[in-house]
Order: C-alpha cells, then structure tokens, then sequence
C-alpha cells in the first residue's frame, strides 16, 4: 500500500511540474543530482522568476529498499552585475518539502520541510544548467529534529 501511495504521489508531481512547464520559455528540465542524496533531478519553470524542482531517488534491495523525493518552489534573482556571452547566473531561495520511505527491518517514514537557497548557472546558446544548493530540513515526522542537505547537479532542458 505504502508503494502505492509514493507512486501516486510521484506520479502526480511530474505531471504537476510538466503541465506547468509546457507555457514557459525555458520549459522543463530532466537531468541528475550527483551529491547526497544523488538521483533524478527535475525542474518546471511556472513563471519568469519561479520554478518548481524536485529530486528523485531510490533504491531496490530484498531487505533494504529507500525511495526519496522532495520537491520545492523556488524564487530566481538574475546577477545582473555579471555580463558573460555564454550565459548567465542567478540565485535562488524557497521553501517546500521531503519524504523518505525506508524499508528496512522495519518501515519508517520520514517528512520534513526544506529551505533550499543556491546558484544557478544557465548557458545561452545550450539549453542546459548547473546549480549547486543548501538547504535546512525541518523533521516533523516520526519525530522534530533539524539537519541539512544539499546538492550539485545539472539539467537538459527539453523545449
């Protein structure tokens, strides 16, 4: 059951991001996190200044499975200061939420509330970024407890 409602849960964000993303300019992204936690990361332009990303992952095992998903809404100011031919860097701010489902000798699920904040490089001519994150989590389930995450990754934009 609880598979199910990740998949759903899942399911429903991607379509969410790429129904959101299909009127902007630089549309929706699809590329891959490299850091803790590494996996699919996915971004939906829902206006000028803001996005919604995620980042996806999981793993299968007999005895230890793990899926992760978190997904954000994200505020960009462009440098403006900084004038390159090749593209042009931003920073961004926001809010939104994680869940990790562990199977292990015991199920445990775990929710928590982030506050990424990072840099965004985005190349002109190459419909590609990079960005690099921190972000503060809240835990408030299974118990309250404060912690970090972050991230380096890339994405190809597709339109």
């Amino acid at each position: 059951m609880k598979k199910l409602i990740v998949a759903l849960f899942l399911t429903a964000s991607l379509i969410l991001i790429s129904e959101q993303a299909q009127a902007q300019d630089r549309g929706f992204g699809i590329g891959a996190q490299v850091t803790n936690p590494a996996g699919l990361s996915f971004k939906g332009w829902v206006s000028e200044t803001g996005a919604l990303a995620s980042v996806m992952s999981f793993s299968i095992s007999e005895n230890n499975s793990t899926f992760y998903l978190h997904l954000d809404y994200l505020n960009h100011k462009t440098y403006d200061e900084l004038e390159w031919d090749f593209g042009y860097m931003s920073y961004y701010y926001g809010g939104g939420a994680r869940f990790i489902w562990r199977e292990a000798a015991f199920d445990n699920s775990f929710f928590a509330l982030r506050g990424p904040a990072g840099l965004n490089f985005n190349f002109t001519e190459v419909p590609v970024d990079f960005y690099i994150e921190i972000a503060p989590t809240f835990e408030v389930s299974p118990e309250f407890s404060f912690g970090f995450t972050g991230g380096i990754g890339f994405r190809y934009f597709l339109n």
